[in-house]
Order: C-alpha cells, then sequence, then structure tokens
C-alpha cells in the first residue's frame, strides 16, 4: 500500500461576528473584519512555507504561486520584503476566517495557531507600550486585564485527516473556554472588563480613579480616537487603536475611514465639487466650518473615493471642502451643538453651555451657505452584505471548478464596489461586505449578483446538463439603509438576519432583501427573487426612479409640473388607501391573473385620478403592469419556481421607492 504523503487540513479562526459586530464606527467595523483576514492569512502563510496548498481558498498552489494580494503581502512581510504602501488592495479584507489546505502528512497545525498567535502579540504589544502603559499605573490590575483579555480571546480550531472531515464537529467540543470577567464592562464588548478595573457601583473614590484613567488615556491617544463615555476592553482598544501602530507592525493601513454621515455624503459631495460654478461657494463654506465648528477640519479622507480624489486633483482648492467631517453637510447636525461637544472640549476649555450660545449665531449663516450648495444631503448610507447560497453542496460536487469561480468573483468586489462610490470592507470567496451612499447600493448589488452568476457560468452549465439541474450556483444580498446616527452594530446584525431569515429562508435564496432603519428602527422591509429585481433594465427600482418626479414634495399638495410620469399624491393614495384592500372569496376572482388584472385596473385607475391632465388609458395601464410587482409579496418555492400573493397589496415595494426616492430628507 502506497504511503500517503498529503493530508487534508481544515483551519478556523473565530468569533467571527462577534469580533466585527461589536463597533461604534466605520473603522471599528473594517478593523474587525481586516485583523480576522490578517490573522487567517498568517496561517495560511505557515501552510505555503511548508509545502503546503490552498484548497479553499483557491488562492495559492505554493508560495511561489499565490493570487490574493493581501496573502502575498502576508509573505513578503514575513520574509522581510519591501511592499508597495499604495497598493489599494492591502487595506481590503479578501481572506476568509476559515481556510481548507493540502498539506504534507507530518505537518503540525499547531504552527498556524502559535503564528496567529505571534502576530497578534505584535500588534496588541504595540498597542500597549504606546499608548497603555504610560497610564497602566492609573487603572486597578490593568495590566492583568490587558494580558487576561488578549491572551484568551481566540478560538481556533482545526481538523487533520486523509478525507473532509467537518470542522462543525470539531467546534462541538468546546475546548475554548474564556476566563470569567468581572467589575465594570466595555462600552462595546459587554462580556469583557474595562481596562481601568475600578467600579463605579463601589462609590465617588472608584467612579472618580475611573475616571482619572480614561481621561488620562484620551489624553495620550487624541480625544477624537476615543469618546467621552467610552471604557473599553483590550479587545476593543486593539480594534480602534491598531490602524495608528500599523505602519510599524504591518503595513500603512487608512487612518481616517469615512465617517458614516460623510459615506451618506459621498455621492453629493462628488456632483457638488464637480461643478464648477459651485467650486468657490464649496471652498468658502469649508473656510466657515473649519473656524466656527471646532475639529471639523480634515477629518475625513476623501483619497479613498477615486471619484472625490480625482476632483482634489484637478483643484487642489476643494481638497478642505471634500475633508471636511462628514456632520458638516448634514443640516441637521449642523444645527446641533452637541454633536461637536467632544471637538469643542478638545479644541478649547469652554463649557458646552457656552458654546451653545455661540452656535446659535453662527448656525443659521452655515446652514444657508449649505442651502446654497444643492439639494439636502441625504442622512442614509447603505451596507450591502451578499452570500453565495448552498455552496457546501457545490464544493462537495466540484471543489475545484467552484474554488476557481469563487476566486474570478471576489477579485471583481473592489472594482464593481468602488464603482459606486463604495468601500469595500471584505471581499472573500463567495462573501460581500461593503458601504456606500444610499445612491450606489441597489446599482452595486445587481452588478455583483452579475458577476458572481457570470463566474460560474462554466459550473452551472455542468449543473444543468447532469442529475443535479435542481442545484445551481446563486448568491443572495441584504441592503441596510441605515440613518447614520444608527448604532453600528444593530446596522451590521441586521443585515446578518436579513440575509439570512429573510432573503434565503422566507424568500427563498436567489433573492435580494432591503430594510430602511431610521432613529426608530427598522420601518420597512422587502424582498424578492432577483428575476422581479431585474424584470426591468437595469432594475425595477432604477426605472421607476427615473420616471418618478425628482423633488417630490408634499403629498398633499397637487402636482403642477406637466411632464412628470408619477406624482407624490399617488403613492400617498396608494399607502392611505389601498394598501389594506384585500379579495375574498365572494369576488369571483380565482385565477391569478384575474386577481393581477384586477389590481392592475385598480391602480390604474388611483393614477390616472392622480394626474392634472388626460393620458392615454391604455399606455398608463401598460405602465402599471410594470410597476405591479412592487404592490405584491414574493418568494420562491422549494422546486425554485418564484410565487406571489394576488389576494392584497403588499407595498412595502412602493414604500422603499418612496423612501429612495426622497433619500430619507423630511421635507
Amino acid at each position: 500500500m502506497a504511503v500517503r504523503e498529503k493530508v487534508i487540513l481544515d483551519f478556523s479562526i473565530g468569533p467571527v461576528q462577534g469580533f466585527i459586530a461589536r463597533a461604534r464606527r466605520t473603522r471599528d467595523f473594517w478593523a474587525g473584519s481586516f485583523l480576522l483576514s490578517y490573522l487567517a492569512g498568517q496561517a495560511m502563510a505557515v501552510v505555503l512555507e511548508n509545502g503546503g496548498s490552498l484548497i479553499l481558498p483557491a488562492v495559492a498552489k505554493s508560495k511561489e504561486e499565490i493570487s490574493n494580494p493581501l496573502l502575498q503581502a502576508i509573505v513578503r512581510l514575513r520574509e522581510k520584503q519591501p511592499l508597495d504602501p499604495r497598493d489599494e488592495n492591502l487595506r481590503i479584507a479578501t481572506l476568509p476566517n476559515r481556510f481548507r489546505a493540502e498539506v504534507p502528512v507530518d505537518f503540525d497545525p499547531n504552527k498556524c495557531t502559535e503564528t496567529i498567535k505571534e502576530a497578534w502579540y505584535n500588534l496588541c504589544q504595540a498597542v500597549w507600550e504606546r499608548y497603555l502603559q504610560p497610564v497602566a499605573g492609573l487603572g486597578e490590575k490593568t495590566e492583568e486585564i490587558w494580558k487576561r483579555q488578549i491572551n484568551n480571546f481566540w478560538e481556533i480550531v482545526w481538523v487533520r485527516g486523509e478525507t473532509v472531515f467537518p470542522l462543525e464537529r470539531r467546534k462541538n467540543w468546546r475546548s475554548h473556554i474564556p476566563p470569567v470577567e468581572y467589575g465594570d464592562k466595555c462600552s462595546l464588548f459587554e462580556d469583557l472588563q474595562e481596562l481601568s478595573g475600578f467600579v463605579r457601583a463601589k462609590g465617588k473614590p472608584e467612579r472618580e480613579k475611573q475616571d482619572r484613567f480614561w481621561a488620562a488615556l484620551r489624553r495620550q491617544i487624541g480625544r477624537h480616537e476615543l469618546g467621552e463615555n467610552e471604557r473599553l476592553s483590550a479587545i476593543a482598544l486593539v480594534k480602534r487603536l491598531f490602524p495608528l501602530v500599523a505602519p510599524g507592525v504591518l503595513w500603512k493601513v487608512p487612518i481616517h475611514y469615512p465617517s458614516t454621515p460623510y459615506l451618506a455624503a459621498v455621492t453629493w459631495l462628488k456632483e457638488v465639487a464637480g461643478d464648477p460654478e459651485k467650486a468657490q461657494a464649496a471652498e468658502d463654506y469649508a473656510i466657515d466650518c473649519a473656524r466656527r465648528l471646532p475639529g471639523a477640519a480634515q477629518r475625513e479622507n476623501p483619497g479613498l473615493f477615486p471619484a472625490l480624489w480625482e476632483i482634489c486633483s484637478k483643484n487642489p482648492g476643494l481638497q478642505e471642502f471634500l475633508s471636511l467631517d462628514g456632520k458638516c453637510f448634514i443640516k441637521d447636525a449642523v444645527r446641533n451643538p452637541r454633536v461637536w461637544k467632544e471637538q469643542v472640549e478638545a479644541a478649547r476649555d469652554e463649557t458646552i453651555s457656552a458654546f451653545c450660545e455661540e452656535h446659535k449665531k453662527v448656525v443659521k449663516e452655515l446652514v444657508e451657505k449649505l442651502d446654497r450648495l444643492g439639494e439636502p444631503v441625504s442622512p442614509f448610507y447603505a451596507m450591502v452584505l451578499m452570500d453565495g447560497d448552498q455552496l457546501g453542496r457545490l464544493l462537495q460536487k466540484y471543489p475545484e471548478k467552484v474554488s476557481e469561480a469563487l476566486g474570478r468573483f471576489s477579485r471583481q468586489v473592489p472594482q464593481i464596489v468602488q464603482k459606486q462610490n463604495g468601500i469595500t470592507v471584505y471581499a472573500g470567496g463567495d462573501d460581500v461586505l461593503a458601504l456606500f451612499p444610499l445612491e450606489g447600493a441597489i446599482p452595486a448589488a445587481v452588478e455583483l449578483r452579475k458577476a458572481y452568476v457570470e463566474s460560474f457560468d462554466d459550473v452551472n452549465k455542468i449543473l444543468a446538463e447532469s442529475s443535479e439541474e435542481k442545484l445551481k450556483a446563486t448568491i443572495s444580498g441584504a441592503i441596510v439603509y441605515a440613518h447614520y446616527t444608527t448604532v453600528f452594530t444593530e446596522v451590521y446584525l441586521e443585515a446578518q438576519r436579513l440575509l439570512s431569515q429573510v432573503a434565503k429562508d422566507e424568500t427563498g435564496r436567489d433573492s435580494l432583501a432591503v430594510t430602511v432603519w431610521k432613529r426608530a428602527g427598522r420601518v420597512i422591509t422587502w424582498s424578492a427573487p432577483w428575476e422581479v429585481m431585474l424584470k426591468e433594465e437595469p432594475d425595477i427600482f432604477s426605472f421607476f426612479a427615473n420616471r418618478f418626479r425628482k423633488d417630490m414634495k408634499d403629498p398633499k399638495k397637487p402636482a403642477t409640473e406637466e411632464k412628470q410620469e408619477f406624482t407624490s399624491s399617488f403613492i400617498y393614495n396608494l399607502q392611505s388607501g389601498l394598501a389594506s384592500f384585500q379579495l375574498d372569496e365572494t369576488s369571483g376572482l380565482i385565477t391569478t391573473e384575474e386577481k393581477t388584472a384586477f389590481f392592475t385596473d385598480l391602480i390604474t385607475a388611483e393614477y390616472l385620478k392622480s394626474r392634472s391632465r388626460k393620458i392615454n388609458h391604455k399606455e398608463t395601464r401598460a405602465l402599471i403592469q410594470k410597476l405591479l410587482p412592487l404592490c405584491q409579496r414574493w418568494w420562491r418555492e422549494e422546486a425554485g419556481k418564484t410565487q406571489s400573493k394576488t389576494e392584497n397589496l403588499a407595498l412595502d415595494g412602493m414604500f422603499l421607492l418612496k423612501f429612495l426616492l426622497q433619500k430619507g430628507v423630511e421635507r
């Protein structure tokens, strides 16, 4: 019997959601994904250095044949070779937290574990020495808390064998048991103790010592890096501060990651700064903001958005405008003096009450100047989360072809996201996580889905010709439109829920689910199979958004523009009058076609009633037929056929369309 020279290694590092989701800022969120990817890449590099190859993700047949830029950089870093700091791929998490590899039979996977621990320790030690060590003496056992949390956070599991062994079974052993955490808890990781070690409930002396510790640390790192009421654990602090020490440990990464209000404003900024007639007004506004809103200047990095950086390169005078704190572009934020509270305290010794009085004097002029720059900025940004369907089954059938398809897809993701003025947080294999201004989310999701299907074209052809014709490579997506003030953790967890429970389970995979999350929480949820989304070009929402009038006015006022296709009163009346309309057994309508025709006529009549002039009934009815899918509930049955409910109107799609038209701006 031949001696087997290679075995299969399945390796995983976690927690994933528990590490990524705890985020108060976009940089925290990005840092969670990036650190997981970076640490997993360290383990992958060890596999390659010891004669192994990666099966999933299929990004390296050997150390000399690596197709993933992040993994290439990690290998070069370990060999102390120079890196190109301008390479944008080095700031995108593109390696998954788990991988499958083929390794020599005598390879010890504990080498991967030790390498991860060493890379993690080096990062943490850099944060400790630069920021924590100088103030640790003000805490109660701060160094002890730090070491306990740093040394016991990661859950690393692996299995090795001649055939694939389900990694989930190994995880069921629950061999990783974190130590008990006492005392006051972290503002982000609620199960971890904050680093001062003091307990506020013990009374005034402990509370004062705790405040003194965090005030000293805030001075050490800068007030803008640590919120006034934030008391963090070691894990949260490493997530927050690692970009500041990254150049000395790995390579330079963005320090100024776009805030949520800046993300919401990107499309608006591109339009305003790209208009030569508004350039001078934009420069003047930047000067005023820098002078009158403490800490507002140079808070953002337009260089992360190629469209904005191109404008800066052509007109350097606009760089200050495009680098303003994102809140400077949202009127409600400009009006609210407490939004600038932390910057006020950092900028000068002045009470917030005194600043409020001063703020009242200047805010009117600032808002007037902001109004002159154009339409109000949307206070909403978007998170897009996408994930391949039934990937496990596909990998079992055709592992090599599926791995190649995943590689083709993931390489396209950053360019697709960038094209829609978005930021790629994670793009590894079939998973995508990205942030966008409101206008870019749906076009990006549509293009990502198209790229995924095209990448799997060969696989789907094989499946269609085989006995597995019901199995197909598809991808589901979730979009959360969130108000910029929403806690980031809530947005991410909602995206996860939307993807798994709504898009995949309720709607039946190969689907898109969308939620609008306002300050009070979730207000709209719409989902449908991709066929419904793509009934019109380029997608059903963009199709009708282009035909609705752009300036949505008060729905109670009659329309005045002759050329507009739809009026806001039409949407308003649909919402108020027809949302609860339902057919019953006495209606006499039996077939789906009859019910569809009835609702088409009903909506057509409402549309005609909303018009200020006579129009062609036949053409109108044809247009309403295209609109009807937004007024129905859709799902995919188990056999794969798309179904809709025809007994009543489900107007979430219309509510979503109205939201997209108004961009969430209260009028």
